[in-house]
This record gives C-alpha cells, sequence and structure tokens, in this order.
C-alpha cells in the first residue's frame, strides 16, 4: 500500500534548483498529498520559487520577515507539520531544509509514530540529519545524475565517511556468519539507514546499493528471484592447494602407496581438492601427469611408487 506523504520546503534555507529531483525522489516513495513551500515570496531573491510553486502546484505559505532575527515562515512550517500530524492523513513527512532548527520538529513527528525523511545539502545540520529517518543530499543526488560526482568529502560536509559505512556493513555480515544466518542486502541497507539516516548509496558515486556493496567492500552479491544476498569473496586458492596435493603425492609415492589409500588420504587432506577441475576424469590419470610418478597394478590393486632420476 502507497504511503501519503506530505512535502514542506524550507524554501529560504534551500535553492529552487534542486526541487525537480527532491520530488522525483518522493514520488517514489508513495503519493505526495501535501505541498508547501515556506518564506517571503515578496523579496526579489524568491521570484523562481514562486514561478517553480505554479508549475508543480506547490502551495506558497508566505511569511514576511517582521525581524532580522526571527524566520517567521520556519515557525509556520512547524505550526503546519503540527496541523498535519493530528489530522492523521499522512504517514510520512518529508522536510526539505539543511537547517537544524527543524530538529525538534523531525523528533517530534517520529515521536507521533510518522516517517520523516530530511533532504537538503551535504553541509546540513548533523543534529537534524540524526533526528531524520533518512535524509537526502540533494547536492550529491544531482552530481550523481549529471556524472559530476568528486571522490574527495570535504571536512565540512555533513556525510558519514565512507570508512565508517564499510565498518559497519562488514560488522553486520560478521555478526550474521557468527549466528549462522543469511545476510540479505536489502537488511543490510535497512540497518545502515538506521545507524546513519544520511546513508545513500549516491552519496559516495553510485547510482545502485549493489555496486556499492561489490566494489567498496569486495563482497559478493547473490541474487536469487527478488531476493539478493551478501558473502564474502572466497579465495580462489586451487592452484596453491593443487601445488600441496602434488607434493604429497610425490612424498606417499617415495615410500610405494596404494591407489585407492592415496586417493582417501587426498580427499581427507585436501577436501576442496578435485581431479576433475584439472581436467581428468580419473584420479590415476592426473597421478600419472606427475613427472616421475608411475602406477603399477591393476584394478584395486594399483600402487603409486616414485622413479628417482637416472
Amino acid at each position: 500500500m502507497s504511503c501519503k506523504i506530505a512535502v514542506l520546503i524550507d524554501a529560504e534555507n534551500t535553492s529552487v534548483k534542486y526541487i525537480d529531483v527532491a520530488l522525483k525522489e518522493m514520488n517514489q516513495y508513495g503519493e505526495v498529498t501535501v505541498q508547501r513551500m515556506y518564506g517571503d515570496f515578496s523579496s526579489q531573491g524568491m521570484q523562481e520559487w514562486a514561478k517553480k510553486g505554479l508549475e508543480y502546484a506547490i502551495i506558497p505559505i508566505h511569511q514576511a520577515r517582521y525581524t532580522a532575527t526571527k524566520n517567521a515562515s520556519d515557525i509556520m512550517l512547524v505550526i503546519d507539520a503540527m496541523d498535519i500530524l493530528y489530522q492523521g492523513t499522512t504517514d510520512t513527512f518529508c522536510i526539505i531544509s539543511s537547517d537544524s532548527d527543524f530538529t525538534r520538529l523531525a523528533s517530534r513527528l517520529r515521536e507521533g509514530g510518522k516517517k520523516v525523511i530530511g533532504m537538503g545539502m551535504s553541509n546540513a545540520s548533523k543534529t537534524f540529519i540524526t533526528a531524520c529517518n533518512e535524509y537526502k543530499f540533494l547536492d550529491k543526488i544531482i552530481d550523481e545524475e549529471n556524472e559530476l560526482y568528486e571522490d574527495s568529502i570535504n571536512e565540512e560536509s555533513a556525510i558519514t565517511p565512507l570508512n565508517n559505512i564499510k565498518n559497519a556493513i562488514n560488522n553486520m555480515l560478521q555478526q550474521a556468519e557468527s549466528s549462522g544466518k543469511v545476510f540479505y542486502m536489502g537488511s543490510a541497507k535497512s540497518q545502515l539507514q538506521r545507524e546513519f539516516p544520511d546513508f545513500d548509496e549516491r552519496n559516495y558515486g553510485y547510482s545502485m546499493f549493489k555496486t556499492f556493496i561489490e566494489n567498496e567492500l569486495k563482497l559478493k552479491v547473490t541474487i536469487n528471484g527478488s531476493v539478493a544476498q551478501i558473502h564474502r569473496i572466497k579465495k580462489d586458492n586451487r592452484a596453491e592447494i593443487s601445488k600441496n596435493v602434488e607434493a604429497l603425492i610425490i612424498q606417499r609415492a617415495k615410500s610405494g602407496i596404494g591407489l585407492g589409500l592415496l586417493g582417501s588420504e587426498i580427499h581427507r587432506t585436501y577436501p576442496d581438492f578435485s581431479h576433475k577441475n584439472l581436467g581428468y576424469s580419473k584420479l590415476s590419470s592426473y597421478v600419472k601427469s606427475i613427472p616421475r610418478i608411475n602406477i603399477t597394478g591393476k584394478g584395486n590393486k594399483q600402487s603409486v611408487h616414485y622413479t628417482k632420476n637416472k
């Protein structure tokens, strides 16, 4: 069932160029039933917002600045949010702002059982980000869409450092492995967003979470129907095992050993080894391919011997 969303925009704290991508993001979550923007639209700098509001049918809530220190539009946004909360007609609130003044509002809406999605810039208030269920960095989303992502994240950015994300995922995987549970990709992202509300793979230059997992953490994602699982990539040590098996065969052949007994010892010592993976249909064919190794006898009485150089 699609959720009902109220989008409340702090127009004085947000560039109008981000509104297109912001509404596009929210339409992926559900149905936007309330769209309001707040600001002093009589000022010259807010004229573009007025035009964009008409384009998207966003209701402008005009509030003149009564003093230089108090932002009346912020207060009006909070009042409207509480009115909408008590009406009980929405499941989710989207607050588009980078301002820490909305931290308590986000907390209060969550206390009321609502999901809160914040949207703003990557230098947004960390306290506001943490107060939201999720926080989207609009500048990073636009950069990703325009392929302008830069690898470095400056020190003023509120984006969680990549190493923190990687450590969290590795810890989750380790816990799943310790308890013998499957580590699902969907669960991984949900846990990440609970721990880091600002997490979005686009913050780090990826358009898909799967690609982020595979490239940044060097983990394997397998997809079975609609379910994706995360695994560690097992080191391909077949060459090393083959080398060790060959050394074992030479050692045991020097004193002579039955082929069947040798096969059992190889399987017991190196359970991952298979002569078929090396292109041999029979163990005897593989053993005979090793220099100076001979097999005598027939059937169950075959013996393996080592021949010294003449």
